[in-house]
């Protein structure tokens, strides 16, 4: 294998100098800290989800994206930064390129399915907020935890069948990367904005609809459950953007460099394909953090559990929380929130 297939990892056209040791030396530095961020953040996201006491969080169908997406971030941080590191170590201690290619193709290949399925997640959710908007009256019989589980089944098998075109010999490594960036990331970029658009005016035209009804007897369920998606939806609108921002960058480059012949084997353009490789770390250590920020049943979740297992503690505070029924306390913050 050519190890210049490896995201991020075009060595072939750096010569072996101090200025490139002190590039992977950053590379290993970020590596360790995005990777424990990375792992840390989701494993902490999927205890909360899986020891949530009241079990509301993994009867949600959308739940089950977020684990999704959880377990491919992991995967992203823990196994992707992680070998990254270990592969920019090896070649700093001298080994050969060609010493490290089994380890690279390895790499390579937990790195491109982790990345297919994050893609492919993104649009997953996107389509279930326009469902859970759009057919709000029959979302949760339409939409079920069984049917979101067979689709995150069959986006993992996707992501392993599209993987393995990288090692058939008969399909030349462009069209792999082409077809890798474009079809994940350039074609989103164009369906889901006008999705989410969609989305929030149907958002807009049921407020509305509440609103005129202000005389009519609304339930108070149904308010929740309105005020519910919106919440989520702005969460899932938010990872999409992360999303784009970590992605972009790496696929502008791609296609400068398989689109440039002029510029391919210039040093400038590979370092740059590495730095950028490396925003996909920061979006894997930033999603956990969003849905606790902008989801209140995960920061109520998550103040449950600290509270059961005693992590909030001191001075007055203590005395409130030791006293407080840890289902009100969870239920004010979802109200501040």
């Amino acid at each position: 294998m050519n190890s210049s297939v490896a995201p991020g990892h075009n060595s072939e056209a750096i010569p072996p100098d101090s200025g490139v040791d002190g590039f992977r030396l950053s590379f290993i530095l970020f590596d360790i800290i995005s990777g424990t961020t990375a792992s840390v953040a989701n494993f902490l996201l999927l205890f909360t989800i899986f020891k949530d006491p009241h079990r509301n969080l993994r009867r949600s169908p959308s739940t089950q994206l977020v684990i999704n997406m959880a377990v491919a971030d992991f995967l992203t941080g823990f196994c992707c930064a992680y070998q990254l590191m270990v592969y920019d170590s090896l070649r700093l201690s001298g080994m050969s390129e060609e010493s490290t290619d089994n380890f690279l193709l390895v790499t390579l290949a937990i790195i491109a399915i982790s990345l297919v399925v994050v893609c492919c997640n993104v649009v997953a959710m996107a389509c279930d907020r326009w469902l859970a908007v759009s057919l709000a009256l029959y979302y949760r019989s339409v939409v079920t935890a069984k049917r979101v589980k067979a689709l995150i089944v069959t986006i993992w098998i996707y992501a392993v069948v599209f993987t393995s075109i990288l090692f058939c010999p008969g399909i030349p490594r462009r069209i792999f990367e082409l077809l890798y960036c474009n079809l994940h990331v350039s074609v989103p970029l164009l369906v889901l904005p006008a999705l989410y658009w969609r989305t929030f005016r149907l958002l807009e035209q049921q407020a509305r609809l509440r609103t005129a009804c202000l005389g009519c007897s609304v339930e108070q369920t149904e308010l929740r459950r309105a005020q519910s998606e919106k919440k989520t939806t702005k969460a899932f609108v938010t990872i999409l953007l992360l999303f784009f921002v970590a992605f972009l960058p790496y696929t502008v480059t791609i296609n400068l460099r398989n689109l440039c012949s002029a510029g391919e084997g210039k040093i400038e353009l590979v370092r740059s394909l590495q730095i950028a490789f490396r925003f996909v770390f920061v979006n894997a250590c930033v999603d956990p953090f969003v849905y606790a920020w902008r989801i209140p049943k995960y920061a109520q979740a998550v103040t449950t559990i600290l509270i059961r297992y005693r992590i909030l503690r001191g001075g007055r505070r203590r005395g409130r929380l030791n006293s407080t029924d840890p289902e009100s306390t969870a239920a004010s913050l979802e109200d501040a929130l």
